[in-house]
């Protein structure tokens, strides 16, 4: 289980790239806003399936469902270290309170799971 909950970041930060190329700008405080802009876990939600062009207050359902990490695994804050929360908070979080971008959050995903993988403690990335 733990094996697979590191493959789910991994694949969530894929998803989430992939999620990027459909909307190359991001939004702050929604998932997604007009045509061209989504947030971290809009990005992801898209990455995996098709959504309308005009995606104003459409909301990602139930993405926990693919991804038991989102929910079932906690992480420290890696910008500020002041909350410790499920993934798929962070997430928000590293998205609306730290404006990381979705590329900086995704390589974040990978840089954890890899650590966590090979036995290390959650990989920090400050944004550059």
């Amino acid at each position: 289980m733990v094996e697979s909950l590191h493959l789910q970041e991994r694949e969530l930060a894929d998803a989430m790239l992939e999620g990027i190329e459909r909307r190359p700008e991001q939004s702050f405080g929604e998932y997604y806003r007009g045509r061209k802009s989504s947030c971290a876990l809009g990005a992801a939600y898209e990455g995996i399936y098709r959504i309308p062009l005009d995606a104003d207050g459409i909301r990602p359902r139930r993405l926990d469902l693919l991804f038991d990490c989102l929910d079932n695994e906690v992480r420290r804050c890696p910008a500020c270290a002041q909350k410790r929360l499920p993934i798929g908070a962070i997430i928000i979080h590293l998205n609306d309170h730290h404006q990381w971008t979705r590329q900086q959050i995704a390589q974040w995903l990978r840089e954890d799971a890899d650590a966590r993988a090979a036995g290390g403690a959650s990989a920090v990335v400050r944004p550059r």
